[in-house]
């Protein structure tokens, strides 16, 4: 039974998201909780400020959440909520990548290098990272000339159109939820790091180099580098540039 007479609550640490959760759920008359992590000030500065936004520490604070609320929402979080949590009330992940492929860190980004699938996956939080029952799940197919940024900002508004169709369906716990045949993989930000030094004595085709710098630019962060014979970090950026060719 759901207790309507308590809130759910939104952890965030993704500026557009919380504004699709803000707008949906204020259009619709549903009143929600929004947090975000710690160290997210210069994200949420003006939401801070308001009010509409409030930090939080889930790892310490879960048992303030589990008294005042009946589900929660992780989407695009830092934090990791503790298993204290996700035991006793329903807690539900906005993941940006095709559960189980790729889980953890970034599945963008791994996608375009080992070309397993992409998408959005709903699903019910359990003790792993980016674990559990499928709610909703929906799948995206990354273009030879897309970069990470690119595909990541399609994932966001995919993300978006599910929160506005199934939110009330969620909130009222009215869903059927599967398990994945198998637990599939798991990249970790130490794989992400790896990816990142590129070793300029490592053999790859074409297509693999290429795959992997687009993978790996995201502006306007600095992924892609190598090290030079005076130790210094020299920073890789790839342009693709789309030209269609008549027949």
């Amino acid at each position: 039974m759901v207790n309507l007479d308590l809130r759910a609550f939104v952890v965030t640490d993704n500026k557009y998201l919380y504004q699709t959760f803000f707008n949906v759920c204020k259009n619709k008359n549903i009143k929600l909780d929004y947090y975000c992590s710690n160290d997210s000030d210069n994200i949420f500065a003006n939401e801070l400020s308001a009010g509409t936004i409030k930090k939080i520490s889930v790892k310490e604070d879960y048992n303030f959440l589990l008294k005042n609320y009946y589900m929660g929402f992780s989407c695009h979080s830092k934090q990791i909520f503790p298993k204290q949590l996700v035991n006793k009330i329903v807690c539900v992940n906005i993941h940006p990548g095709l559960n189980p492929y790729n889980r953890g860190w970034y599945p963008q980004v791994f996608s375009i290098i080992n070309k397993k699938p992409i998408g959005v996956t709903v699903h019910l939080m359990d003790e792993k990272i980016d674990h559990g029952a499928i709610i909703y799940q929906e799948e995206l197919t990354i273009s030879e000339n897309e970069t990470s940024l690119q595909v990541y900002e399609r994932l966001l508004k995919l993300e978006k159109d599910i929160i506005e169709k199934n939110i009330d369906n969620i909130l009222s716990q009215n869903y059927e939820s599967f398990f994945p045949e198998n637990n599939g993989n798991y990249n970790s930000i130490k794989d992400f790091q790896k990816l990142c030094q590129i070793d300029l004595n490592e053999k790859l085709t074409f297509k693999e180099a290429i795959d992997r710098l687009r993978a790996l630019l995201h502006q306007p962060f600095k992924n892609a580098y190598f090290i030079d014979s005076n130790n210094n970090k020299i920073y890789l950026r790839l342009e693709l540039l789309k030209e269609t060719i008549e027949q």
